[in-house]
């Protein structure tokens, strides 16, 4: 029987245009996870009511299914070609997506959407790899620089206008999402396979493995707590007194700020190496990023809330950076290295919602509980970080 998703045999096309394609489909797929992993939360609340707890709730209960989605990837990439797994991939994204714009009924919207968030974090890693295929560490750090502002400028965009969408046609989120999966399919129709090259030149100078080991273990200790302040941020924020006082068109617009301030780290970042070499600048920014989480949360201003974004999406854009590259340059920039930094992803969507929602049980309808309780994770990972950095060798720079 002849496989539907096979391809006719062809010349392998130049780097730079599989490249452009990966980095195309990339930037599908962060529409549609940005729309039903994110603008979700504007969703349920505008279309259910629900609250920062349900939408707490929802997020731990999507970060299990991240975890889950993205430990799957490198198994299944032994079993199926990674280009044939993305394209099953893609038209499963696009039946949960076509299926959550036909019903309203929230507890069929939540099955899909766990369903939807597996799968689409075992895209990740996938990409991620094909994107390190025979590069060099500089070649590696110019990959990533593209790769983190094509999914964060398409996330932004994405986030900010997905409010005039849910305000006007809220089963447009479903819709859009069915249409980008659709369309990532169709494009890996025209990205043939890449044959794998020597990761020998991957590895970097022996003397920096120490350091960037270290670098390694900061960031991966700083990125669950990062995301357990975006995912938390993305259940809590459609109920803070600034975002409901805002028109319900710009809502999404103004708690998306933060992507913006995080895409622009990303520029500075992909222009530059200093960070390359100083380990312990991450320690500097997961202390940033638990002041600009409190004075997003906390201050009641809308100037307030719009500067102290800035700060955050430079913190976390750093510690996102260093866990990817670091992890690339130390692995050969393996399928199963880049499972585990998003399944770190996944463990923060777990950890600060979960906080968030537990905390909330003892003063329902308080929102600064949760907002603590989601600090406190940032309070854990510091201290951890500082001991982990206290221990290693400070090595010359």
């Amino acid at each position: 029987m002849s496989d539907v998703f096979a391809l006719k045999p062809a010349i392998h096309p130049p780097p730079s245009r599989f490249l452009a394609r990966i980095f195309t489909l990339e930037g599908l797929a962060s529409v549609g996870g940005n729309l039903l992993m994110y603008g979700i939360f504007f969703y349920m609340h505008k279309r259910f009511g629900w609250g920062a707890r349900q939408n707490l709730l929802l997020s731990s209960a999507e970060g299990i299914a991240y975890v889950i989605g993205a430990l799957a990837a490198n198994p299944l990439s032994h079993r199926i070609d990674r280009q044939r797994l993305l394209r099953l991939l893609e038209i499963a994204m696009v039946i949960l997506a076509l299926a959550g714009a036909c019903f309203a009924i929230p507890q069929v919207l939540v099955v899909l959407l766990l369903g939807y968030t597996m799968i689409s974090a075992a895209q990740w890693p996938l990409m991620e790899s094909l994107i390190s295929i025979g590069a060099t560490p500089a070649q590696v750090s110019r990959r990533i620089s593209i790769y983190n502002l094509v999914w964060s400028g398409t996330g932004a965009t994405t986030v900010a206008a997905c409010g005039i969408l849910i305000d006007r046609f809220p089963q447009g989120i479903f819709l859009a999402t069915a249409a980008v999966h659709l369309a990532g399919c169709a494009l890996l129709l025209r990205i043939h396979p890449q044959p794998d090259r020597a990761h020998a030149q991957l590895l970097p100078h022996p003397e920096l493995i120490p350091l960037r080991k270290l670098a390694k273990r900061l960031s991966r200790i700083a990125l669950p707590a990062t995301f357990a302040v975006i995912y938390a941020l993305g259940a809590i924020m459609p109920t803070l007194p600034v975002i409901q006082s805002a028109r319900p068109e710009a809502r999404t617009l103004l708690a998306g700020v933060w992507m913006i301030a995080r895409w622009l780290c990303f520029v500075f970042l992909g222009a530059t190496s200093w960070w390359h070499t100083r380990p312990r600048a991450l320690l500097v920014s997961a202390l940033i990023l638990l002041a600009a989480f409190l004075g997003v949360t906390l201050i009641p201003s809308v100037l307030a809330m719009i500067l102290w974004q800035l700060v955050l999406g430079a913190a976390m854009g750093l510690i996102y950076s260093a866990s990817l590259y670091f992890g690339m340059v130390l692995s050969d920039g393996s399928t199963a290295q880049n499972a585990y930094h998003e399944a770190l992803i996944g463990v923060g969507c777990i950890l600060g919602p979960g906080c968030g929602a537990l905390a909330s049980q003892f003063r329902p309808g308080d929102p600064h509980v949760s907002i603590f309780a989601v600090a406190s994770i940032l309070w854990i990972s510091i201290i951890a970080a500082c001991v982990v950095s206290l221990q290693s060798h400070r090595p010359t720079e």
